[in-house]
């Protein structure tokens, strides 16, 4: 059995034998809109708050001040954790928008998938600064869907998941990544390259359902760890998100 830590995310750790495997990465699933983002956040600042677990934000998606507007909403005041040295926030939205456009300007890089990788080698190795920094246990990336919108072709991007994955448990944190979940609905769907690589997915969606609108949440995978595979509700709300471990999706009848 491993170790695990509390995810922050009421009603999420019922579901998982109690916490998150330690020092493992967990895959965050979902579509737009589904709250991944805000899980992983809950996930780094209750560890921060309630479990004295420093922790980084590496964002491919969004710059540091609209994020820490968007987290204090929700009463999350990374700016002050930030000032404290309880967290950092690491700004990796250029190797996914300007490196693009510097690539397509500067053609001769656009054919050197080692040049593509040695950006991710940077952010890898800023990350492991900032968590000796900090003495940092957990750690977001958000969103592993932004980084390989660089990677077109299938190889190049089994190539860069590879490396970024392998890369990540090696630091010796509790990881999460976010990515997108390409296929919504509860019905059969293909397994993406990266959820064969990670100890646990966790999958999030907003399913449509007789002119109704319910948010469901279920335990995909998470290797030696009990876990309730059942899909649950789960609700958004100015406190975050809340897990319901123990209703149903749909009401009966």
């Amino acid at each position: 059995m491993f170790e695990t830590v509390p995810s922050g995310v009421y009603g999420l750790d019922e579901m998982i034998s109690g916490g998150l495997p330690s020092k493992r990465i967990i895959l965050i699933l979902g579509g737009p809109g589904a709250g991944k983002t805000i899980l992983a956040s809950q996930f780094l600042y209750k560890g921060l708050s309630e479990f004295n677990e420093n922790g980084i934000m590496v964002s491919l998606d969004e710059g540091k001040n609209h994020y820490f507007s968007e987290m204090n909403n929700f009463g999350w005041d990374f700016q002050k954790a930030e000032e404290e040295n309880k967290f950092r926030f690491i700004d990796a939205t250029r190797l996914s928008r300007v490196a693009i456009l510097k690539e397509k300007m500067m053609k001769e890089e656009t054919h050197s998938l080692r040049g593509k990788l040695l950006s991710i080698d940077k952010l890898v190795e800023q990350l492991q600064e900032k968590i000796q920094e900090i003495e940092a246990k957990r750690v977001v990336l958000d969103t592993l869907a932004s980084l390989f919108y660089r990677f077109t072709d299938p190889i190049e991007r089994r190539t860069a998941s590879q490396d970024l994955i392998e890369a990540l448990s090696d630091l010796g944190t509790t990881t999460l990544v976010t990515t997108e979940l390409s296929e919504l609905g509860l019905q059969t769907r293909k397994l993406t390259y990266e959820e064969f690589m990670v100890h646990g997915v966790i999958m999030m969606q907003t399913i449509f359902s007789g002119g109704s609108t319910v948010r469901g949440l279920q335990i995909v995978k998470m290797r030696g760890v009990s876990t309730n595979s059942n899909v649950v509700p789960y609700t958004i709300d100015r406190n975050g998100i809340e897990v319901y471990p123990t209703m149903s999706l749909f009401r009966e009848g």
